[in-house]
């Protein structure tokens, strides 16, 4: 039997590979939840080595507005506090490493 060898990963390639979004809250049907999360998910992971949220939630609401209507606002951060009122099924609410996404 061959041996089995395991490349080695770097910490930031094992962080890709490991990297889910964790959803607290959503309201919005499947299908715009999965899209919403493949966004954020893009978004994040293209801003997040400089930690430039601002650019980041720019991304995504840019890309949300252009998908599925004009009106979305989002929030990201490290330690944040929120009450909100929403449009019915138009709110998602997840953490994405250290992160939240509202």
């Amino acid at each position: 039997m061959a041996a089995v060898t395991i490349p080695e990963l770097s910490d930031q390639d094992y962080r890709k590979l490991t990297a889910k979004a964790l959803t607290r809250s959503v309201d919005m049907s499947m299908e715009m939840s999965m899209e919403s999360m493949e966004i954020i998910t893009m978004s994040v992971d293209k801003h997040q080595a400089t930690k430039n949220y601002e650019a980041a939630a720019q991304l995504i609401k840019t890309t949300m507005d252009k998908k599925f209507g004009a009106a979305w606002h989002c929030v990201i951060g490290e330690g944040f506090g929120f009450e909100i009122t929403y449009q019915a099924k138009n709110m998602v609410y997840v953490y994405y490493g250290s992160i939240g996404i509202l």
